[in-house]
């Protein structure tokens, strides 16, 4: 199981500094989030939520944050693009052409996320005998597609 974790400050309701932690794994090969709240002042606490699946911005940002983002690229870019793109159309609601860019991104520097989702994601293409590498140390500022779009 591949996970990362991140806890940060919230306000709670009682007006006490509270503790958020969100959580982002790869679970019986399913792309999983979480989040908790817990307040130590008056006690209150509460999951916020928990999917399987691409996790919401409030999720993933911290994660980022906390984390940075790896890219996930092909072990050889001269792989075949039709596994690629097949794995993609079912992974995502994508149009052709947007799985296209995806696999030449793959091909090229690397599809960026956070180490959950390229290690969930390596695991779709290595069931089509794709072969990926991880690569970390990526720019957050494109981390976003497809993860955090509703792909």
């Amino acid at each position: 199981m591949t996970g990362w974790g991140a806890v940060f400050t919230v306000r709670c309701d009682c007006g006490a500094e509270a503790e958020q932690d969100v959580g982002q794994a790869v679970r019986d090969g399913r792309l999983c989030w979480d989040s908790e709240f817990h307040c130590r002042a008056c006690g209150a606490a509460a999951c916020l939520g928990f999917d399987a699946g691409d996790a919401p911005p409030w999720v993933r940002g911290p994660l980022i944050a906390e984390h940075g983002t790896v890219r996930l690229r092909l072990a050889d870019p001269d792989t075949g693009r039709i596994p690629i793109l097949k794995t993609l159309l079912e992974t995502w609601d994508l149009s052709l052409t947007q799985a296209m860019l995806l696999s030449e991104q793959l091909a090229g520097d690397g599809l960026p996320g956070t180490l959950p989702e390229a290690e969930w994601l390596r695991e779709q293409l290595a069931a089509r005998r794709v072969r990926t590498e991880i690569v970390p140390g990526a720019a957050t500022d494109d981390a976003d597609f497809p993860w955090a779009t509703g792909c």
